[in-house]
């Protein structure tokens, strides 16, 4: 049966979809018309083929009538833009049905007056609890006037039977109706959970989201030099303690470089801070340029960089220290408007070897080589 049921709500989802409507309620509304549609659907033609047999051509034929319209309306459905009309055509249609039953019931065949019941399930079910129940009540007050209009219809229906009939049919609209009151406060209840839910879920991916750029923003400023975006000290030596270790371990090839801006100090005091920080910033962006992508470079201190050149031998390491040694003292820094600044560098570069054991000794050994540069006149490597 739950099998059973889920087809019918898969056929039932498949036709609200081609529905160009918008509206939430507008569309649970149509939910429950097609639901309904489809129960009735073949009940309506089985009564149509009883009629037909007991040779009640006329109902058969009203019956008949209705089941095309309910079928038909099903078709129609994705073509409307205002699917409210479709319901109350039905409802009208299935009320008209039940008055002619109750009209021409006789003596032999005076059950037809209990289709009245189903009335009220279904219209409040479709129209909800206040538009439902008011229907319901229209119908019954026209069913009344029927017991009061035909006198025929009291050798039908006893006056003990119309009052009895009257007041269960009120029960079944009353009960039907707090049923579908409970089930729309539910729903609606279920609906603003849902959207706070839905939002709080929104808000927490939106928190996280910006917890974890925060992470990176502060990753990136823990582990960058602002002024260059270079690699800052404590990166530069936590990565080269890591590739010293490896290169201790596999017997590796690596070269510490230390560089060092000649005579920056000068620059500072005698052109201004901002074109010393240009003079860093160009020598910074012509260095990541120039390496490789396994190298690492990062800014140490005031002027002074610190290079980790990886999977190379002394010779290889040297060229690459004088080329770029070569390709600094070339660069040109505009200032105050046409004038050009030019710089050198001094380079002092070490290799590491089975002697050494710690990084610091391989950074000392290249500083060492630093000032060699130094004393020999700057602008060179040593």
């Amino acid at each position: 049966m739950i099998t059973l049921a889920k087809n019918i709500q898969y056929f039932v989802d498949i036709i609200v979809a081609k529905s160009s409507c918008q509206d939430k309620t507008e569309l649970s509304r149509l939910n429950h018309y097609v639901w309904i549609t489809l129960l009735m659907a073949p009940v309506a033609l089985g009564t149509s083929a009883y009629n037909a047999y007991i040779h009640n051509f006329t109902l058969s034929f009203l019956v008949i009538l209705f089941s095309t319209h309910l079928i038909g309306s099903l078709v129609f459905i994705p073509k409307m833009k205002e699917t409210s009309l479709i319901y109350h055509i039905s409802n009208l249609l299935y009320a008209f049905l039940i008055l002619y039953m109750i009209f021409n019931a006789t003596d032999t065949d005076n059950s037809r007056i209990l289709w009245a019941y189903v009335y009220p399930i279904g219209t409040i079910f479709l129209f909800g609890n206040r538009l439902g129940f008011l229907y319901s009540c229209v119908l019954l007050g026209m069913i009344i006037g029927l017991f009061g209009i035909v006198p025929e219809i009291h050798t039908t229906y006893s006056i003990p039977f119309q009052v009895r009939f009257s007041v269960t049919y009120m029960t079944v609209a009353f009960i039907s109706s707090w049923v579908e009151y409970h089930r729309s406060r539910y729903q609606q209840e279920s609906m603003k959970s849902h959207k706070a839910l839905f939002l709080e879920q929104m808000n927490l991916k939106e928190e996280i989201g910006q917890r974890i750029e925060l992470e990176k923003e502060l990753q990136y400023l823990a582990q960058t030099d602002t002024l260059t975006g270079l690699h800052n000290r404590r990166y530069f030596l936590e990565v080269a303690e890591q590739e010293f270790t490896r290169a201790v371990r596999y017997n590796g090839s690596i070269c510490f470089a230390v560089l060092d801006v000649d005579q920056f100090k000068s620059i500072n005091d005698t052109l201004g801070h901002p074109i010393g920080d240009a003079v860093l910033k160009a020598l910074a962006k012509h260095c990541l340029k120039s390496l490789r992508d396994t190298d690492i470079m990062a800014r140490i201190g005031g002027e002074e960089f610190a290079f980790l050149l990886l999977h190379v031998n002394e010779e290889q390491a040297r060229a690459k220290m004088e080329t770029l040694n070569k390709e600094l003292s070339s660069l040109e820094i505009p200032y105050d408007e046409g004038k050009i600044l030019n710089f050198t560098v001094s380079i002092g570069l070490a290799m590491y070897t089975p002697e050494i054991k710690r990084l610091d000794e391989l950074y000392i050994k290249a500083d060492a080589k630093l000032y060699e540069a130094k004393d020999a006149g700057r602008n060179c490597v040593r």
